[in-house]
């Protein structure tokens, strides 16, 4: 088990050039067209729905869902930055995907099998599978308040204050949350890394 400083990257792959604390679709622009949000924010929803707990796979239906309800709802969200609408959006579509989640085993994604021409060599491929389900085991053990806020910092780099917007919290209460979060998150993984060299003990 590697140490912290050591796990690999554990972000999904961006775009070259891809400015992740913008948020680009400016809906206070009346050119600004629901085509121009997609394109600008998909990738941004997916990233989200997939570190706040849904798989690759459901992580694409919840995005599919996340801008049929923002489809509806343009209106609204011509008057305000569409990063906290959109946020609040996939939240609550995530919490409604986890519900049924719970419910049905989950399958593995048929879309991975398409993407394996492109993928890293086995061994390689293989460490950062397991490096990815150990951050997603780690983080589905935090509450989900510790969690979003978490993933937001760590691995969307979003500033105490960009998170208290989507999160609609005080600054102070974010900078809170993100203590206990990452003090949480270590403890699981000092745990984990315990557990691993005394198995390799016995």
């Amino acid at each position: 088990m590697r140490s912290p400083s050591e796990l690999p990257s554990l972000e999904e792959p961006r775009r070259q050039g891809e400015d992740v604390l913008s948020d680009p679709a400016d809906q206070n622009d009346p050119r600004t067209s629901f085509s121009d949000l997609v394109r600008a924010e998909l990738e941004w929803v997916w990233r989200v729905l997939r570190r706040i707990g849904l798989s690759p796979a459901d992580a694409d239906d919840a995005t599919q869902q996340v801008f049929l309800v923002v489809a509806r709802r343009y209106d609204e969200l011509r008057v305000q930055r569409p990063r906290p609408f959109l946020y609040g959006v996939a939240t609550r579509v995530a919490a409604n995907a986890q519900r049924t989640l719970r419910r049905r085993r989950e399958e593995p994604s048929e879309a991975a099998a398409g993407a394996a021409a492109h993928e890293p060599p086995p061994d390689e491929l293989l460490e950062q599978r397991r490096a990815r389900a150990l951050l997603d085991e780690l983080l589905g053990q935090l509450p989900p308040e510790l969690r979003r806020v978490l993933v937001l910092a760590e691995i969307e780099q979003l500033t105490a204050q960009q998170i208290a917007e989507l999160e609609a919290l005080p600054t102070g209460t974010v900078r809170s949350r993100l203590r206990r979060a990452r003090a949480a998150f270590h403890a699981l993984l000092a745990q984990r890394q315990s557990d691993f060299s005394q198995r390799r003990g016995t």
